[in-house]
């Protein structure tokens, strides 16, 4: 059903985006369906307590998409389609750019992206969160896969694949040689990365492969000596989060790749260039609407790990 926004300061946001489209000729006919979106949006938000912008984070972005992706079509049975949630993804990415453009707020908030009609958003766990995960850790195994799987932001099939020669702690640089699409690319590692991979190699990877008669090329091996699947190292980041005892973090049901998420996530909120992390992460593109939410805050990235 139709909502209407009741806050006056939520009523600008509205006219201000109205003028938004206008100026720039977005096509929709006789119809208002930019408008429209984002009506719905901050009629949401309000049902939800939130009345000033600035209040919304990307957490509560990504609560609206779970929304989205349930809500039921307002003439028809059913949810909405693909192609109408992905719209509205598209939009709610130009309301962010002029809510930027006009000092609305200082910072973009992520729009996730979309590709299915069952997808759910990939879950993300905070900065504290992964503090914790760090704290927990019982070795110095769980520690490097973190730092690889966070702090370098590789896929699972990346992490698998390693090699040790790939981990050049002299230059601060990691290699992944066959990433997607068999690209290459390099991923800067931090002062914390380094110290944890180094640790790892020195210590607990030497420990492992001590009386092993084969050398074993892989960066990640198991106590046999051999390298890691990437089952078992999903398992293992499993085993690390369960031993937090934290009930919510322990419910998100983190992977591997949750982590490279949480990165992508974080380093857009502390307005990472979209350049920066399309090559960090190895994509050859970033979704549309992410690229509308922060293409203007190009600012140095920073990362914690």
């Amino acid at each position: 059903m139709k909502k209407t926004i009741q806050t006056p300061a939520f009523t600008n946001l509205y006219n201000e985006f109205e003028s938004f489209v206008r100026v720039r000729n977005y096509k929709q006919g006789k119809s208002k369906m930019y408008q429209s979106v984002v009506s719905e949006f901050l009629a949401w938000l309000e049902q939800n307590g939130i009345t000033k912008i600035k209040e919304v984070s990307s957490e509560i972005s990504i609560q609206y998409f779970d929304y989205l992706i349930t809500r039921p079509k307002l003439r028809a049975e059913g949810t909405l389609s693909e192609k109408s949630i992905k719209f509205h993804l598209f939009v709610l990415g130009l309301f962010v750019l002029n809510l930027l453009e006009s000092n609305q707020i200082e910072k973009a908030f992520y729009i996730p992206s979309y590709s299915g009609a069952n997808e759910k958003p990939r879950n993300i766990i905070s900065v504290a969160e992964v503090q914790i995960l760090y704290r927990s850790a019982q070795n110095e195994l769980e520690k490097a896969l973190l730092s690889v799987a966070y702090g370098c932001g590789l896929r699972r099939s990346e992490i698998h694949s390693l090699d040790v020669k790939d981990v050049q702690l002299s230059t601060g640089m990691l290699i992944v040689r066959k990433g997607k699409n068999s690209k290459r690319r390099e991923v800067p590692m931090s002062d914390n990365v380094i110290s944890h991979l180094r640790k790892y190699i020195t210590e607990e990877r030497y420990e492992r492969l001590e009386g092993k008669p084969q050398l074993e090329d892989a960066f990640f091996i198991n106590n046999k000596g051999k390298r890691m699947s990437g089952e078992h190292l999903n398992d293992t980041l499993k085993n690390l989060i369960e031993s937090t005892n934290n009930y919510e973090l322990i419910q998100k049901e983190i992977t591997l790749h949750c982590l490279r998420h949480s990165i992508a996530f974080h380093l857009a909120e502390n307005n990472a260039g979209i350049d920066f992390i399309r090559r960090f992460l190895g994509h050859s593109q970033i979704n549309t609407t992410y690229l509308y939410a922060i293409k203007n805050k190009k600012r140095k990235p920073t990362t914690t790990f």
